[in-house]
């Protein structure tokens, strides 16, 4: 099929456009054309209409190629200019090429002129595709660049020894300065204190010698901040960055603690509740509570468990507000059906917590805190790994404070009772780091089992 295309000719003589359009159309083109040889028709052709290439005489009456290419030039325009001249040497040819011309064709010689047209409308919208590529790399990097610069979130690039490369507003005003010269080229140990500065240094190389994310919370100048370092190579520089990307997350902090510190006073208010019905059940949670707190402190758990530990222990027997107060409170031993009966406390307290959406396994824990090691528990029989670390230390504390309790069926075990039991079960029933811990806190003296 005939490839369309427009042509403006700058031309004086009719006769010559027309064996121009003829050699053309024999090549294949089906041509839409305009004729003008003035410098004002020039551009009222250029304004009102668009073309794809542009074919000029070299020498006219009122009008040449020089002007002509002049006034296309001030336009902006990206498509073929070719001069296709009866006359002009190679010198003046080579000229008007350097002033922006694409080509010349000589017109005793217009079968080269399809070939030529050819070639420049390829090279043309290769320029042009080029252009909308290198366009819309520009608008991306002016978005990401509003982006990085608006973004609430603290944003900066480092390279290897923590200097700044890159940094937005907020990360300038995290550091305390008005303007993005005070922060570039300087080291996080030029900006921070030195012990925040050190750890963040080593996330910078820890990211890069694993090539892994970062992902930290840390505190500076009293804020919070949620750290992502990332690990990011420039192949064109041979260089390795990372990008860090910090959320102040201080008023979530403040929220959380809050919303925890809710939760234990819920625990407390509850377990103080069950004071009225079963007093025995309420003392015995909340002194588990407290010697599973001190436990898992010697055993280095973070704030964030020690508060579920915590609440577990406040709320670890709640399931006995649904055993009957006659039998919780009766005197003497309990028959075996009985006893059957007390151990539903377990599900039943899992049955009420389940569904309380704790941050920590507060349901959990009430369900498995009469589970053994070796499995001689209730009421699934778990066994070693099956029993969080939570579980452990809540099961063994629940057997020390319940053994220096009194209790309605029997009275509060010796100090050498509770010990002989720990040191029995240790490593079998009861796991051998909570046992040692325990015993080394009643043979020292910072445990007085008879204030339980």
């Amino acid at each position: 099929m005939p490839i369309p295309i427009r042509v403006l000719f700058v031309e004086d003589w009719e006769d010559d456009v027309l064996l121009i359009v003829r050699e053309l159309k024999r090549a294949g083109y089906n041509i839409t054309f305009r004729r003008v040889d003035t410098p004002e028709e020039m551009r009222n052709a250029l304004s009102e209409e668009q073309w794809d290439v542009i074919l000029s005489d070299y020498a006219m009456p009122r009008f040449g190629a020089a002007e002509a290419l002049s006034i296309f030039k001030e336009t902006g325009l990206d498509i073929p200019f070719i001069i296709v001249s009866g006359a002009i040497g190679e010198q003046t040819a080579v000229e008007l090429m350097r002033a922006g011309a694409h080509d010349f064709v000589m017109k005793d010689n217009l079968a080269k002129l399809a070939p030529v047209i050819q070639r420049e409308l390829r090279d043309a919208e290769t320029r042009n595709e080029r252009r909308q590529v290198q366009e819309k790399l520009r608008e991306s990097e002016e978005r990401y660049r509003l982006l990085f610069q608006s973004s609430p979130d603290v944003i900066a690039q480092v390279d290897l020894d923590g200097r700044f490369i890159t940094a937005n507003v907020a990360m300038v005003r995290s550091l305390g300065f008005s303007s993005e010269e005070e922060v570039i080229g300087k080291t996080f140990h030029d900006l921070m204190p030195k012990h925040v500065a050190n750890y963040r240094l080593k996330m910078v190389r820890k990211a890069c010698n694993e090539w892994q994310t970062q992902v930290f919370e840390d505190q500076r100048a009293g804020r919070w901040f949620h750290n992502i370092f990332v690990p990011i190579k420039i192949p064109e520089k041979g260089e390795i960055t990372v990008q860090i990307i910090a959320r102040d997350i201080t008023e979530n902090k403040k929220a959380q603690e809050q919303l925890e510190k809710s939760f234990v006073d819920l625990a407390e208010t509850v377990s103080r509740a069950m004071v009225s019905r079963d007093p025995y059940t309420a003392t015995h949670q909340r002194n588990v509570a407290e010697l599973a707190l001190l436990v898992g402190r010697k055993l280095g758990l973070d704030k964030d468990r020690l508060r579920g530990l915590y609440i577990g222990g406040l709320l670890h027997d709640i399931g006995k507000i649904s055993i009957p107060e006659s039998l919780l409170n009766k005197p003497g031993p309990l028959t075996e059906e009985e006893w059957n009966l007390v151990r539903t406390h377990a599900k039943r307290g899992y049955e009420i917590l389940k569904d309380a959406n704790f941050p920590w396994p507060v349901a959990e824990m009430a369900l498995h805190h009469h589970e053994r090691l070796d499995g001689s528990g209730y009421p699934d029989g778990l066994s070693g790994d099956e029993l969080s670390l939570e579980v452990r230390i809540l099961s063994v504390c629940d057997v020390v404070e319940a053994m220096s309790a009194y209790r309605p069926y029997r009275p509060a075990r010796s100090t050498r009772e509770i010990i002989k039991e720990l040191q029995n079960g240790r490593g079998k029933e009861y796991d051998a780091s909570v046992v040692d811990i325990l015993l080394r806190i009643i043979r020292k003296g910072e445990l007085n089992l008879s204030s339980l």
